[in-house]
């Protein structure tokens, strides 16, 4: 009896048909998660670039108004934004834009508006941050675009296995107006309600 258990155990050593499925049963978790991984994290930083040159060009097309920026204009300025950022529905990229103005050594927001899509993106930036940009007489536009990244791989995986499956992603561009010192945006004609 002792005899045929060693040779069957022997023949079972020796065998090598299957060692393949068993491999790729070990392995293959491992190669999904580094794909899925990998996907997700040049995804990632492809939505980073698109949220920073989105806010890139609105504050560059608003800094090039003269004195004035309607609202209106403003939102030729969002769709332009949303057209960088495709694929991602322009539904889930929120848009802000921002105008301060220095008065001796006061800061002030003088004006704000947005796409109105999406949730905000956070406080409003701090005056004080704006203090060592600006000079005298001079205003500042600052645009902020952000979105919402959701993870691939926690579709498949799980998400209660990726603790988190969303990234916020955000961007702030500051500019100073290139053709007037003080820019400020209206609602719907010059001299009218300011935006707010």
């Amino acid at each position: 009896m002792f005899e045929i258990m060693k040779n069957q155990l022997g023949k079972f050593i020796r065998e090598t048909r299957g060692i393949a499925a068993i491999e790729i049963a070990f392995i293959l978790p491992f190669m999904l998660l580094i794909y899925f991984g990998l996907f997700d994290i040049t995804a990632l930083v492809s939505v980073n670039r698109k949220v920073t040159y989105s806010a890139s060009i609105v504050a560059d097309l608003v800094a090039q108004n003269k004195t004035s920026v309607l609202k209106s204009k403003l939102q030729d300025y969002y769709n332009a934004a949303s057209l960088v950022m495709a694929p991602i529905p322009a539904s889930a990229v929120r848009v802000e834009v921002f105008g301060y103005r220095i008065t001796g050594s006061t800061v002030s927001q003088v004006w704000k508006t947005n796409n109105g899509l999406s949730s905000s993106c956070g406080a409003d930036p701090s005056m004080a941050a704006m203090a060592p940009l600006m000079v005298a007489g001079n205003d500042l536009v600052v645009a902020r675009v952000c979105t919402t990244y959701e993870i691939y791989a926690a579709n498949f995986i799980g998400h209660s296995i990726v603790n988190g499956s969303s990234f916020d992603i955000g961007e702030s561009i500051t500019q100073r107006p290139r053709s007037t010192l003080k820019l400020t945006c209206y609602n719907t004609v010059v001299g009218g309600a300011v935006c707010s």
